[in-house]
């Protein structure tokens, strides 16, 4: 092989910019219409999914809450999530907290914002208003517990008034101490410390009963709701716009591809010592094999 045939055979920037040049509209349109094809196909045959969000206010622990079945089964019950399916309770409240239910925090928040995915507008809406009423209502006390929230308020209020009572004593005993003159900065410097200690206990006391009260109307209740849950507009179509964004890439590297060939297999047809290959793919593929191309037609 001479030096001239060696170069021929490589393949310069200037032949691929031929190629495309040649095959723009094919690398072009073929994409495009594949890609517009496979968002009609996946819009029309993939079932539609709708979001519906909602913005509460929860501590952590509420939010672990939201995900556990004494929360989600009363609301699942009550949807028409599980409509249709043949799984079990169990595997219904799974196959929601991992594919359907996001629960996200808000930066620097005490926000958390919930969001469901279902079939239907009105059947996302409901599955999470569900979800927030049943997290409202298990958040107050069963009966039993509120008995025992009760008593406790009732002993730390007690104990709040026997602190008071006994601070009232040592000012007045203070006040008579600093009036009479006998006693000593020892002694003074004593009652003033279990003054400070029983003020310290007072307000800790306070805090407790505060803890009590909110325990007994509920962890969370109608006023932490922010948002109520919205009512989804449109469906969710990011994924198949993707999906069909993925099959107009691989089209088009398809046409690339495709490209290249024919374009090989032009410039090898006009040469004798690579025709015999070309007609040895074609016949691969029962195809009619080329003919030698006559001197005249190679000048």
């Amino acid at each position: 092989m001479t030096e001239s045939e060696t170069a021929n055979d490589e393949i310069s920037l200037l032949d691929i910019a031929v190629v495309l040049a040649e095959n723009w509209l094919l690398l072009v349109v073929v994409p495009i219409l594949a890609a517009l094809v496979a968002f009609g196909l996946l819009w029309t045959l993939t079932p539609r999914q709708y979001d519906s969000e909602a913005l509460i206010r929860l501590n952590a622990d509420e939010a672990a809450l939201l995900t556990s079945a004494r929360i989600l089964n009363p609301a699942l019950l009550n949807s028409d999530y599980i409509e249709g399916y043949e799984g079990t309770l169990s595997q219904a409240r799974q196959a929601l907290v991992q594919n359907d239910l996001t629960i996200t925090a808000q930066e620097n928040t005490s926000l958390y914002r919930l969001s469901i995915r279902g079939r239907t507008p009105e059947g996302a809406q409901q599955l999470l208003r569900a979800i927030i009423n049943s997290l409202v209502e298990n958040s107050t006390p069963t009966p039993s517990q509120r008995a025992r929230l009760e008593l406790e308020l009732q002993l730390a209020e007690a104990s709040v008034s026997e602190l008071n009572a006994t601070l009232e004593r040592l000012n007045r005993i203070a006040d008579s101490v600093e009036s009479g003159g006998s006693a000593s900065p020892t002694t003074l410097g004593e009652i003033g410390q279990s003054i400070v200690a029983i003020l310290s206990n007072i307000e800790s006391r306070r805090a407790e009963m505060l803890q009590i009260q909110e325990a007994l109307e509920g962890s969370v209740s109608a006023d932490d709701i922010i948002q109520t849950p919205t009512s989804p507009d449109s469906a969710q179509s990011r994924g198949i716009i993707i999906q069909a964004v993925l099959v107009g890439l691989g089209i088009g590297f398809l046409m690339l591809i495709v490209a290249f060939i024919r374009s090989g297999f032009k410039a090898a047809s006009q040469s004798p010592d690579q025709l015999d290959k070309v007609n040895r793919i074609r016949r691969a593929f029962w195809l009619k094999p080329l003919s030698a191309p006559t001197p005249s037609s190679q000048a």
